[in-house]
């Protein structure tokens, strides 16, 4: 479900819903579409390794100069809405980006599993209204909050992107994406 693939006369839709350049929703993409050797999660249920339903994947967001999706966008269910009780979200902020590097896609339950998050790391899980769109400053909470529990999180620089010049970019450059976090199995297992 990594790559993807473009009609070279393509062009960009509308309105933007990511403030950052690099990374566009593949709906929002004119003649881009998910490779026909992966699968396109894009109403698959999402689960925990317990089994456990926490939302439906909604939305694809796409690196165009890598030509591979970086994030499955989550629609949150109701019950890990209703369980946060730290007071950072409101009803409204029912989205999140999962890395791919975390999912695991069953077509034939048409399901995805998150590994390495549990149901109560989700109530605080970094989480957004779909349509203010996502920044880098975004990504960058996500990867922290991940690193500070998730097996993959001593591959992920804290020390380098936790900053305001970085939070404030229009982009986060290629190495933000070479930790696990970002890595399909197949592209683990290779190296």
């Amino acid at each position: 479900m990594s790559t993807i693939v473009n009609d070279p006369n393509t062009r960009e839709n509308g309105h933007a819903r990511t403030n950052n350049s690099r990374l566009k929703f593949l709906d929002d993409l004119s003649g881009y579409k998910v490779h026909h050797d992966d699968v396109d999660p894009r109403g698959y249920t999402v689960k925990l390794p317990s089994g456990e339903s926490i939302g439906e994947v909604e939305g694809l967001l796409a690196d165009t100069q890598a030509k591979l999706v970086r994030y499955v966008e989550v629609e949150i269910d109701d019950d890990i809405i209703n369980r946060h009780e730290r007071g950072l979200y409101t009803d409204q902020d029912r989205h999140a980006l999962i890395p791919v590097g975390l999912i695991h896609i069953d077509k034939s339950s048409r399901s995805v599993t998150v590994s390495g998050v549990g149901y109560d790391h989700f109530t605080d899980y970094p989480r957004s209204q779909r349509d203010k769109g996502y920044s880098t400053g975004y990504e960058i909470d996500t990867n922290d909050y991940l690193s500070g529990f998730h097996d993959y999180g001593s591959s992920y620089n804290r020390d380098r992107y936790s900053s305001d010049t970085h939070r404030n970019a229009d982009r986060l450059d290629d190495d933000f994406y070479t930790s696990d976090f970002y890595a399909t199995r197949s592209s683990r297992n290779t190296m």
